[in-house]
Formats: C-alpha cells, structure tokens, sequence
C-alpha cells in the first residue's frame, strides 16, 4: 500500500471519531452544563459530582478521543499514555466524589451516614484513589508493582507497630464519633472524676 493509500484509509478511519469529538463534545458540555443548573437550584448534592464530570471528565474524554481516534497516536505514546492516566484519575475521582455525595452529603440526620466523621470518610477516600492510582500506573504504564508493594507491606508493618497507641486511639474516637453513646447533658464518670 503507498502512502497516499494508507493516508486515505487513515481519513476514513479518523471521520467518525472526528464528527464525534466535534458534534457529541459540545453537546455534550451544553447538556451538563444545564444538568449542573437545575441541580444546584435544587440544593441536590448531586451538584458537585455533575459539574466535576463537565468540567473535567468530559474535557478530558474528548482529549483522548483526540490523540487516539483522530490523530491515531499508538498506545505507547507519551502523550497517549498521559491522556489515559489523566481519564482514568478523574474518573476515579469522579466516582468517588459521587458516592460522598449519594451516600453521605444528603444523608438525614441520625443515620450512620451522618455519623461517619469527616476524617474517617477522607482516609478511606486517599486509601482508594492511592490503590486506584498504583492499578492505573500498572496497566497504562505497564509498570511492575510487585517490588514497591512488597516495600509498601513491609513499611506499613513498622509504621502500624511504631504508631499502635496513636493509631488504636485515633480509631477509638472515630468509633467515639460514630457510635455517639453521650448526649449533651449526660452525667458521666471516669477515674473517679464525674462531670455533666
């Protein structure tokens, strides 16, 4: 096949994803964009989640839609690579952002839900994007892990023994937190000293 031939048939290749990234991006972004405005109107939690997915994930799509539809840039190109890294982070914290918003920010007062500290919501979250981030590292990057994981487990292993008595406190008051077995205006006592 000549050059003229393979640039041709890339043409006819590149055209839909083309139309697509030129019709579908704005569309797109014209239809969030009046998605995030009733929402927030609404005082919906779901606001936030809603104007992440416009002004990040849909901008980042259409960029990666870009590089590997049009321009046709093998999976091993730099810039490829840094594309897919950047949709895969923002999707993960696209969704993560949107279950804090479903299952906590709307949540009636009393339930579980209310009562999970802020902390506690915040540490799960970094636990979740730091092993999103070492899967997406794997797999775009086709790095391997094993060796960073293992120094992960063993440097985990010394910082949770070194760090038990502020640790297992730190978890208590969450517990303290979450459970909330007090009241304002409860008597209580401890060690011999009674309070209200």
């Amino acid at each position: 096949m000549s050059g003229l031939e393979a640039a041709q048939a890339g043409l006819q290749d590149a055209w839909r994803p083309a139309l697509a990234l030129l019709v579908g991006l704005p569309l797109a972004l014209l239809v969030l964009n009046e998605a995030v405005a009733t929402l927030v109107r609404r005082g919906s939690a779901l606001a936030a989640p809603v104007a992440f997915l416009r002004n990040v994930i849909v901008p980042v799509l259409g960029f990666v839609v870009l590089l590997d539809g049009v321009l046709g840039l093998p999976d091993d190109d730099l810039w490829a690579r840094l594309a897919h890294t950047a949709l895969w982070v923002a999707l993960v914290a696209g969704a993560l952002s949107l279950a804090n918003a479903v299952l906590f920010e709307g949540a009636p007062a009393g339930s579980w839900q209310s009562r999970v500290p802020k902390l506690l919501r915040d540490l799960v979250r970094l636990v979740l994007v730091l092993g999103a981030a070492a899967i997406i590292y794997a797999q775009v990057w086709d790095a391997d892990l094993s060796g960073a994981l293992t120094a992960l487990g063993l440097g985990g292993l010394v910082l949770g023994l070194a760090l038990q008595e502020p640790l297992g406190n730190l978890f208590s008051g969450s517990m303290l937190l979450m459970e909330r077995p007090f009241e304002v205006g409860d008597e209580i006592e401890v060690g011999g000293t009674a309070g209200v």
